[in-house]
């Protein structure tokens, strides 16, 4: 019998990630492509963030490499894959894979991720230690290593292999995908597949049936770009899983003008925590972001889908960006009156949260490949425009912009104290707290 290949799939950590975004120890994108690729070759994984946590100071950082090569120096392999799965990994996913090739010349070095689809030319350096630079879903790498082997396949299509996956101890959060894709073009979004596509309804309910049958988790997160855009797929499966009579809740996210009555009626016999992408409660941003043709009609469908959800106890969320390219005071001002005259009277003291976060210029986005679009129509000025490429404070670089300059030649930016202060009035008093933040953390 011919020997499988041995891969080293590596999740290099992040440098300089200081606790931006929640830490998740079984990371979905690892499992799916250590399910996958453990089809074909002999797979270890190694998680350096699980090994040995995110760096959190320089002297924690240099201890975290000293140790990460120690590891990595001990596993034989015939290949290296690194996911670079966010720009947040970019700068390890170069160091380790530089140090790997001065250690193995001969060894394969192949990358992948979602800053690899957008910026291959950020691994095609002079003298660079990559093979291999793949973009798109896990099946690409065969286009790399063996073309011969290339079978399309969408990622939600791989059967996640959580009990045999090396960080898996018993945890009671799955990560699941039921479908990809997402047509809605926001400015600010990094999602590379437009075409919606999903599991048959059966196929969908099978997976989390089959899961809860080898692992029994209380709580599935289901991490598509955004859950059940088509509308007959999406209350066919709301329904089964009713039927199925499951003891565990799901989280999802999606978008307000896709949901409906029926939908919310369905879920209310579910335990669901749903998260809604608003982004902005000012029409002309709307525009400006690109979220929606009709923002009277958006903001509308919000108010009239978050009352019901009151009605019903579904927990939710929304998401709100500031200091997106193009805010200014006259935009916050339409904010502060749709928050004040319409979100707090008709929302406030259900099962809502407002959850906010500054603008970030993420590399590969609409923004990013028309800036001097923004910067012309409105100031816009990012002042790391690499920040992925340099040492700091990711979360900060990566939000120190000027949003928009106004007519006397000032910058404008958001007073976040006073709308934080807002927001938090507001979510005080929401309903469910404790549950909420367990929910709202994934650990359950």
């Amino acid at each position: 019998m011919k020997r499988k290949e041995k891969i080293l799939l590596l999740y290099p950590g992040e440098f300089f990630s200081q606790g931006w975004g929640r830490f998740i120890r079984l990371k979905p994108h690892m499992v799916y492509i250590y399910s996958y690729l453990k089809q074909f070759f002999d797979v270890t994984v190694v998680d350096l963030e699980n090994e040995f946590s995110r760096p959190e100071s320089p002297e924690a950082l240099t201890a975290f490499k000293a140790k990460s090569l120690e590891r990595i120096n001990g596993i034989s392999a015939d290949m290296v894959a690194i996911s670079c799965w966010s720009s947040l990994n970019y700068l390890s996913t170069v160091f380790f894979a530089e140090q790997i090739k001065q250690q193995r010349p001969d060894t394969p070095i192949i990358v992948g991720g979602y800053h690899p689809t957008f910026m291959p030319q950020d691994f095609t350096y002079p003298d660079n230690p990559f093979d291999h630079v793949v973009a798109g879903e896990i099946q690409n790498i065969f286009k790399a290593v063996h073309p011969e082997q290339f079978q399309e396949i969408n990622t939600y299509k791989i059967s996640p292999d959580f009990r045999t996956y090396p960080y898996f101890d018993n945890q009671k959060t799955l990560g699941i995908f039921l479908g990809s894709g997402c047509p809605f073009n926001c400015r600010y979004c990094m999602e590379y597949k437009r075409r919606w596509s999903s599991l048959r309804v059966d196929d969908a309910v099978a997976l989390i049936q089959r899961l809860t049958d080898e692992v029994k988790p209380r709580y599935f997160t289901i991490f598509d770009a955004c859950f059940g855009l088509n509308n007959r797929w999406r209350k066919d499966f709301l329904s089964a899983l009713s039927r199925a009579e499951l003891d565990c809740y799901f989280w999802l996210e999606t978008r307000v003008d896709i949901i409906d009555e029926e939908d919310l009626e369905l879920m209310a016999g579910l335990n669901v925590k749903m998260d809604f992408g608003i982004d902005s409660f000012s029409k002309s941003m709307l525009k400006i972001m690109n979220k929606t043709k009709d923002p009277d009609a958006f903001l509308k469908k919000f108010v009239n889908i978050s009352s019901r959800c009151n009605q019903l106890n579904i927990l939710h969320d929304i998401y709100l960006i500031f200091n997106h390219p193009g805010e200014t005071a006259d935009t916050y001002a339409e904010f502060r009156r749709f928050f004040q005259n319409v979100v707090t009277p008709q929302l406030e003291g259900g099962y809502l949260r407002i959850k906010y976060q500054r603008f970030s210029f993420y590399p590969g986005n609409y923004i990013f490949n028309h800036l001097e679009t923004f910067e012309q129509q409105y100031g816009f000025k990012a002042n790391y425009p690499e920040w992925w490429k340099q040492e700091g404070n990711h979360y900060l670089h990566s939000r120190d912009i000027t949003p928009s300059i106004d007519e006397s030649g000032r910058p404008y930016h958001v007073p976040l104290k006073e709308t934080s202060k807002m927001v938090k009035a507001f979510n005080r008093k929401a309903k469910q707290k404790a549950l909420w933040e367990r929910l709202h953390a994934f650990d359950l």
